[in-house]
């Protein structure tokens, strides 16, 4: 069901980057994959500089940190593409790569931003109840849910911003599948204080 809706998600996206150019969906795309990267590496490590958040946020903080630095990373950078590359420079392209291309450029931008919501659900606690689980019912119980996705991209970034390694990477995806727990703080509660 999950892998339909992001499917459902790109061809829409598809439609609108159709209706654009190549040049405004590559730069569309780019800053997506660029914020994705930079919201999953970094939220998870103020969250944790932070106990504040988890304080009031509690077990949703990796997932509310990730949504909003990567919310203000995009709008920033897309902003600043719109404003000094896509309305100052006019990149010419034949008929077929500005449609099909741009559409192509849309479904992957589509895909990108379907798995990333669905990997966000999937590090809260909405999962446990009932009628999530069954709606998020994966087909593989070992892989969770839009994780290949969000991987897969922030890998590609990773690459491309020549990093020899995608450990980096890796380490960060397990750390938020297995750490978006807080250590028994609930919202709303000072966290207990250890006993000496």
């Amino acid at each position: 069901m999950v892998k339909l809706i992001v499917v459902i998600i790109g061809f829409v996206f598809a439609f609108l980057g159709y209706k654009k150019a190549w040049y405004p969906s590559w730069a569309f795309l780019f800053n997506i994959l660029v914020s994705l990267y930079i919201g999953i590496m970094t939220a998870p490590q103020i969250v944790d500089k932070i106990p504040v958040i988890r304080q009031y946020i509690g077990d949703y903080s990796y997932s509310a940190g990730i949504l909003v630095l990567t919310a203000i990373v995009f709008a920033i950078v897309q902003f600043l593409s719109v404003r000094f590359l896509i309305t100052g420079y006019r990149a010419s392209f034949p008929k077929i790569v500005n449609i099909a291309g741009a559409a192509f450029l849309g479904f992957m931008a589509g895909l990108t931003i379907g798995g990333f919501l669905f990997f966000l659900i999937y590090i809260t606690p909405l999962p446990k109840y009932q009628v999530v689980g069954k709606f998020l019912a994966a087909d593989d119980p070992n892989s969770p849910q839009g994780s290949s996705f969000v991987r897969s991209r922030c890998n590609f970034i990773h690459g491309v911003s020549l990093h020899a390694q995608t450990i980096g990477v890796e380490k960060q995806i397990n750390k938020i599948l297995t750490g978006w727990k807080g250590t028994g703080t609930q919202p709303g509660k000072k966290p207990a204080e250890t006993i000496k």
